[in-house]
């Protein structure tokens, strides 16, 4: 199963470090912040599983406390700092881990270990879908792409199936977990059937290029981290 998480680093070493690691091949990279503020836009926007935290007095641990203001809850922090007396600080804050900076290669898997198998148990797997008087449960897996139509919001199905909800692309996309992006105005994508990405025509083509999707410049924030997943 893909996972998210953010990086916030105002050094740049964390990214450095984790990317000779294997084991994030399972685990999508949303962004990589160094300031403050783009680092709190960037977790509000993007509602990643996973925030790897290295904090200093650039970016302090103030960051889960306004944090707290908007979210329900937070994603799983692994906080990150050279000094191990700051731990207890975050760990009252409510981080979900603490590790020593630079990192310990094996500890950080670990520490990525103890998240998926909490997160295993809190995924949903299925949308729930009105269309007319009947309510389909759809497998999350099987929805290749979403269509906006006016009011209504079309989902493209693995099988070949079209449903109709009868509920804008805005209220549906906050319903779906972080695989699922959009490129267009129109149109939302499941990462998972990405099979090419055109940058000239500014194409996206899915389910082993069956489908052939726009997408427009605006989303082009969205298009290179698919192309950062898929490379």
């Amino acid at each position: 199963m893909l996972h998210s998480y953010l990086i916030i680093d105002s050094t740049g070493l964390v990214l450095k470090q984790i990317e000779s690691s294997q084991f994030v091949e399972d685990y999508l990279c949303l962004g990589v912040y160094s300031t403050y503020e783009t680092a709190l836009n960037g977790i509000l926007e993007h509602k990643p599983q996973l925030l790897l935290f290295h904090f200093n007095d650039l970016i302090s641990l103030q960051l889960l406390l306004d944090l707290h203001q908007y979210l329900k809850e937070l994603p799983y922090v692994i906080a990150l700092n050279e000094n191990k007396t700051e731990a207890y600080s975050a760990l009252k804050l409510g981080v979900s881990d603490y590790l020593l900076f630079p990192i310990i290669p094996t500890e950080l898997y670990k520490s990525f270990l103890k998240f998926s198998k909490l997160n295993s148990r809190n995924s949903e797997t299925k949308l729930c879908i009105k269309s007319n008087g009947d309510y389909h449960f759809i497998s999350l897996d099987d929805i290749v792409y979403l269509k906006a139509d006016n009011n209504t919001t079309d989902f493209y199905l693995q099988n070949g199936k079209k449903i109709s909800g009868f509920k804008t692309m805005k209220f549906f996309e906050n319903q779906l977990p972080f695989y699922f992006f959009r490129i267009h105005h129109s149109y939302v994508v499941n990462i998972h059937f990405v099979s090419r990405i055109n940058l000239g025509k500014n194409v996206c083509y899915l389910l082993d290029n069956e489908y052939k999707i726009p997408f427009s410049r605006g989303y082009k924030e969205n298009i290179d981290t698919i192309i950062r997943r898929i490379q």
